[in-house]
């Protein structure tokens, strides 16, 4: 029984956070820069960075309720709508523009289930990261897995284009039968509502400067602003949480910077994938044992710089490649290990919970980092017979790299900064 009571809410919260994740990335659709580039009203309510922003704070407000009265009751109430939410395309005619929000809703209310349940402990609070990281840095590869579906195209012109659940019903019954009887099982700590006002700021600062600032239709100099602005924001609910919690945050802005290079996949690069998860999975429990914090930072910093390389012959970053294949699944894993370690765990919910969302409600990186301007057409030059590497790199323009170097270095430099000028607050919940 005590062994259950251990590796449950592990279980659960690692399944919660994936599927979470994994149902965000999946509801956007093929045409986002489409619409983005010719201004239709509902461009900002597609992005990525509005399904971020409104799975934090879903997931804040989700956190708020199920301590206010009755927790256990209020947390299960609120793992069913979730998975409903996430479930519903498949039962009630849902356009693609409008799955967007409601996997959002559902995706948050999931995460924001697995931080109860997590309760700010090292081991559940590493599996809350371990699912949505995982589901971030490897649903390209995942998704050349799945047997082939029709694309989410938002602006078509014959109506409203009907999708499915972005996860298989299945294994959505099945995370929530988990996440049920590790909700119902859960210790209830303390919590302090005012802890996620900075967290819900911080997600609402982000989807307006997106829009206003950072979406993929700026300019290099705009977009440069508008991460310092973000980064700013961040730091400053790093500080206000203070301590550990602070430093979790700033871990999170650190891999969400790391993601302004991307990996695409091809159908043959399944053995590639199972390589990287691996080594991901094993870095985290690395990082639980010895804090590397500073190390895994700088790991960051180098993989991401590899952005920077010339491609070869073939068109192809090898070296960088390489790097994003192999080190840094290494180096994000041994961040979220050592954020959940002994000696750096998330004494507080909200940490547990915002620091591996933060890649998902700041897109500056992943989405919108300054490229060159994109031709819309039915062909992209290449011959009918081009094959498809394996594994390849995809970066934006050099200042879009760069910028996101310096802010790792400045989550190297910071983080322990906020660290030091707070006091970690110690959580009612103990244990692993």
């Amino acid at each position: 029984m005590i062994a259950a009571d251990r590796v449950l809410p592990v279980v659960a919260t690692a399944m919660g956070g994936f599927v979470a994740g994994y149902s965000i990335r999946e509801s956007l659709g093929q045409d986002v820069f489409h619409i983005e580039s010719t201004g239709k009203w509902y461009g900002a309510f597609v992005t990525a960075q509005w399904a971020g922003s409104l799975a934090v704070l879903t997931a804040m407000l989700v956190l708020v309720a199920v301590h206010r009265r009755r927790p256990r009751i209020s947390a299960a109430v609120a793992t069913v709508l979730g998975s409903l939410l996430v479930a519903l395309p498949s039962f009630v005619p849902i356009a693609a523009n409008q799955a967007v929000t409601t996997n959002a809703l559902g995706a948050g209310a999931l995460v924001g289930v697995c931080g109860f349940i997590a309760g700010g402990r090292r081991l559940p609070s590493a599996g809350i990261a371990v699912g949505l990281l995982g589901s971030m840095l490897f649903y390209s590869a995942i998704s050349r897995l799945r047997v082939p579906r029709e694309g989410r195209w938002m602006d078509v012109l014959s109506g409203p284009y009907l999708v499915e659940s972005t996860v298989p019903l299945l294994l959505l019954l099945a995370t929530t039968t988990v996440l049920l009887v590790a909700v119902l099982r859960a210790s209830v700590g303390r919590f302090r509502s005012s802890d996620a006002v900075a967290a819900l700021v911080l997600g609402f600062v982000c989807l307006v400067v997106y829009i206003y600032l950072g979406n993929t239709t700026s300019t290099a100099s705009t977009w440069i602003f508008a991460v310092a602005i973000v980064v700013s924001v961040a730091y400053g609910v790093a500080f206000d949480l203070g301590g550990r919690d602070g430093r979790y945050v700033m871990s999170g802005l650190a891999i969400a910077a790391s993601g302004v290079n991307a990996l695409g996949w091809g159908d043959a690069s399944w053995w590639v994938f199972v390589v990287a998860a691996v080594l991901f999975v094993g870095a985290v429990g690395v990082g639980l044992r010895q804090d590397l914090t500073t190390a895994a930072c700088a790991l960051l910093a180098v993989v991401t710089a590899t952005g920077l390389l010339p491609t070869g012959g073939d068109s192809i970053n090898a070296v960088g490649t390489v790097c994003y294949c192999v080190l840094h699944p290494i180096a994000v894993g041994l961040l979220v290990g050592s954020s959940g370690g002994r000696a750096m765990r998330a004494t507080r919910a909200v940490a547990s919970t915002i620091g591996p969302l933060v890649p998902f409600a700041l897109t500056l990186f992943s989405v919108s980092a300054p490229v060159p301007p994109r031709v819309f057409g039915w062909d992209d030059g290449t011959s009918d017979d081009y094959v498809l590497p394996i594994v390849w790199l995809s970066s934006p323009l050099p200042v879009g790299v760069v910028v996101a170097v310096i802010v790792l270095v400045v989550c190297l430099a910071l983080g322990r900064r906020v660290q030091g000028k707070h006091h970690d607050r110690v959580s009612d919940s103990s244990g692993p």
